[in-house]
């Protein structure tokens, strides 16, 4: 019996840009997709043509721009040259336009297993969306991992102006990105927790810098630390 293609245009269906219903059209995907694991994994390694290497704590490769930084931590760098699994590294996986679409985090050799401790995060991307599932840590041969989060960018005119973003235990997070000469020049983020909170941020180019804009209108430098 052939496998139903809603799954994969339900993967790749661009999401209306309004915040009205986000929250619940996040959960949808997240329900819909989170016991298909193997699946994607499974298409990923049949369109992938090509991988890449990355190395650090944090990962080099993100859809939210400054996304890692915002939470305090320096990016690792993508490598030049094929590399093998270690610590703190990571193989991605490209598609025919090299397009990453699937990544493979490795955090710790299990030997008792001999096997590779990893999490997988999958891609897809249209013209106006490009949307990220995040699975938790399992054996690398493992056909069952959990999802943590799903994460949609939406574009516009080429530019990321909001991501919303969803996790498994119901946690909700909004952010939007405004430009000024065509970089980031600020960040606004609202994140529903047990509490909601909202922040925003300035970009500061000549250092690399990232300020948080305090309640009474001063900043805080927040990155580097």
């Amino acid at each position: 019996q052939g496998r139903d293609n809603s799954l994969t245009l339900s993967l790749t269906k661009p999401l209306a840009p309004t915040t009205k219903n986000m929250k619940k059209e996040l959960e949808i995907l997240f329900e819909r997709n989170k016991r298909e694991f193997a699946f994607l994994k499974e298409e990923a390694n049949k369109i992938g043509v090509a991988s890449k290497w990355g190395q650090g704590v944090i990962p080099p490769y993100s859809i939210l721009p400054f996304y890692s930084e915002l939470l305090g931590n320096k990016p690792g760098r993508f490598l030049k040259k094929a590399s093998k699994p270690g610590v703190n590294k990571q193989c991605y996986l490209l598609n025919t336009d090299n397009q990453i679409i699937n990544g493979v985090e490795y955090d710790s050799f299990n030997d008792l297993n001999s096997q590779w401790i990893v999490s997988n995060k999958f891609y897809f991307y249209s013209p106006d969306s490009t949307i990220q599932y995040s699975f938790g840590s399992a054996f690398e041969n493992e056909t069952n991992a959990r999802l943590e989060r799903v994460t949609i960018a939406q574009i516009e005119d080429n530019k990321i102006k909001s991501a919303y973003s969803f996790g498994n235990r119901s946690e909700y997070e909004e952010l939007y990105y405004s430009y000024q000469d065509d970089r980031i020049c600020g960040i606004t983020q609202k994140v529903w927790v047990d509490a909601y909170f909202e922040r925003h941020y300035i970009i500061m180019y000549d250092d690399i810098s990232i300020l948080e804009i305090l309640s009474d209108g001063t900043t805080q430098k927040i990155y580097p630390e």
